[in-house]
């Protein structure tokens, strides 16, 4: 499947305070970054690729494709926020032969590094308010968006089950055993 992105760097700087002359460069392995890692987290491998074929062959804007549009617009500040959360460590600080830098100029001011992780909270906390309406959309629409509950076997699966982001497990089903329909999976 090709790299198709259900976002773009226009949207994303005009609904955020990304300054104009952010590069693409940084703006698009971010955005891939989000959809492929979070965003597919929390619908799944399977709905997530399903809106990608439609986005890609232009089905997207058919009339019986309506609840997947709809998914695609409810899921662009959540794209949007987490890119910005991203890009506010990767605008920082760069890589390059020499290694980490943090570039200097005489006439700006350059946040610290504690200042930036401030930031990147900042917008990782608007990014999940964001995270909970995507969810909530596919809670109210799940018998419309049948992907949700397809079988994923070794696939991604749909996660409604929390909208929150951080690194701590919060609880769930850990090492027991799953029975589904469609295959053996254990958990």
């Amino acid at each position: 499947m090709a790299n198709v992105l259900l976002t773009n760097a226009n949207y994303i700087k005009s609904i955020t305070n990304i300054s104009d002359n952010v590069t693409e460069k940084y703006i698009f392995p971010a955005i891939n970054e989000a959809q492929e890692i979070d965003l597919k987290g929390i619908i799944g491998e399977t709905l997530l690729n399903h809106l990608k074929d439609l986005v890609q062959d232009g089905s997207i804007n058919d009339s019986g494709n309506t609840i997947y549009k709809d998914l695609v617009q409810k899921s662009q500040f959540f794209l949007a926020y987490d890119v910005v959360s991203k890009l506010s460590v990767t605008l920082s600080f760069k890589i390059d032969n020499a290694g980490v830098y943090h570039s200097n100029d005489e006439n700006m001011y350059y946040a610290s590094k504690d200042e930036v992780l401030m930031m990147q909270e900042y917008y990782e906390n608007k990014r999940d308010f964001f995270r909970l309406e995507v969810v909530n959309f596919c809670l109210n629409n799940r018998t419309l968006l049948p992907e949700l509950d397809a079988c994923q076997c070794r696939k991604i699966r749909a996660n409604m089950y929390s909208s929150e982001s951080c690194g701590v497990v919060l609880g769930g089903a850990r090492g027991k055993q799953i029975k589904n329909n469609c295959c053996d999976y254990h958990g």
